[in-house]
């Protein structure tokens, strides 16, 4: 055999592959489990999570998966074991750790001792109970995911804001991002910027009370809705200005046009609307279809013209199941039995408080004891406004 002339690349090239280790059989098996291992890194962990997820914490299997996937790899029981223990003997039930962990599967990682413990006691110095953990942690995420310092000042500023810690955690329930507002970067700038238009320091305190979150804003957004408001005609010293800058918040300019047009097609000029939106700014809150079924009962059934309904708009924030039909039942009611009830307006029938509406109509007629079973059909599940 003629042997092949080896150009010095072709040598160079041979000898490099000579010195590359031979794996043997055995190694070759080990080197395949690791790596095989590696390519499903935590599945076994993560399959472990989610059953835990599913039988301890009420999750449904969709939701376990997803969760599990943020908890890494745990070893055991022990460590999430130790969470719901501590959440369970302070006071949390089943759903209210079901909906904490929904949102924060990652705090069944959290030191017990050191984290959670530490925490739930700068809470129980600062005067809530453990009923009020509970119940400020299950609705407020921030209380353990931000900074805690932090949060401890703000609930602070906001314990001696509101006065009372039943406010705050009524506030935190509505808005779970209650306490992630900054009160340096927000609250406080935004104050001044009230102080500035003249706001006073008593409708501040109502501001603060009722509305907290109209200060959470950015300050460029705030001084955009004061000048909507007063672009509306409702000026900064009227009583109903607070009330208008707390509606206009939520409602934007295309929904309330949107309510202007919708009254233009029952008569209304822009001019009456606008009169009876100072009047009763909370009008635009109510959807269009619930207005429509207000309008068409007052206007069809009660004979109220609309240009009598537009200098007495609260008529249209009275509930039409609860209130308007009920009430309107009794008067024909009475009149079908030959009361004489006078000249008596729409507008004043349906404001009379409850009592009054009781004693005047109803009670006072004892010939008619079927008056009070029409009222209480007519208002089924009836509560008064």
């Amino acid at each position: 055999m003629t042997l092949i002339n080896r150009s010095p690349f072709v040598s160079l090239l041979f000898k490099a592959f000579t010195f590359i280790p031979r794996r043997r059989p055995a190694d070759a098996a080990v080197f395949l489990s690791t790596h095989s291992y590696s390519a499903a890194s935590g599945a076994p962990q993560s399959s472990f999570m989610a059953e835990y997820l599913v039988s301890s914490c009420g999750f449904d299997p969709d939701e376990a998966a997803k969760a599990s996937k943020l908890l890494g790899r745990i070893e055991s029981r022990h460590q999430p074991d130790s969470v719901l223990g501590f959440f369970k003997s302070h006071g949390f039930d089943n759903a209210q750790m079901k909906r904490v962990l929904s949102v924060n599967p990652r705090w069944l990682l959290l030191d017990v001792e050191k984290t959670l413990a530490q925490k739930f006691r700068a809470l129980q110095d600062l005067g809530f109970s453990c009923s009020d953990i509970t119940r400020l942690v299950s609705s407020n995420n921030a209380v353990i995911n931000h900074k805690f310092q932090n949060v401890l000042s703000k609930i602070q500023f906001w314990q001696g804001t509101l006065g009372s810690n039943d406010l705050l955690m009524k506030f935190c329930k509505r808005n779970r991002w209650f306490l992630s507002y900054s009160i340096e970067k927000n609250i406080q700038p935004n104050i001044e910027i009230l102080r500035d238009f003249g706001i006073t320091d008593q409708k501040l305190s109502m501001i603060l009370r009722c509305r907290p979150v109209l200060l959470a804003q950015k300050a460029e957004t705030l001084k955009a809705l004061i000048g909507r408001v007063e672009g509306l005609g409702v000026a900064r010293t009227s009583g109903m200005f607070l009330q208008t800058l707390s509606v206009l918040q939520s409602v934007s300019e295309k929904n309330f046009k949107a309510h202007l047009e919708f009254f233009k097609g029952f008569g209304w000029s822009e001019d009456d609307f606008l009169a009876a939106f100072r009047k009763a700014p909370y009008l635009v809150r109510f959807s269009l279809k619930s207005l429509q079924r207000k309008m068409e009962f007052l206007v069809n059934e009660t004979r109220c013209a609309p240009s009598y309904l537009a200098p007495r708009p609260g008529i249209l924030l009275m509930s039409l199941e609860k209130r308007l039909i009920p009430r309107y039942r009794i008067l024909t009611g009475l009149k079908s039995r030959g009361v004489l009830i006078g000249n008596l307006q729409t507008n004043t029938l349906m404001s009379y408080p409850e009592k009054k509406f009781l004693e005047k109509f109803i009670i006072c007629y004892k010939e008619f004891p079927e008056l009070i079973e029409l009222y209480n059909v007519a208002s089924e599940n009836r509560t008064a406004l």
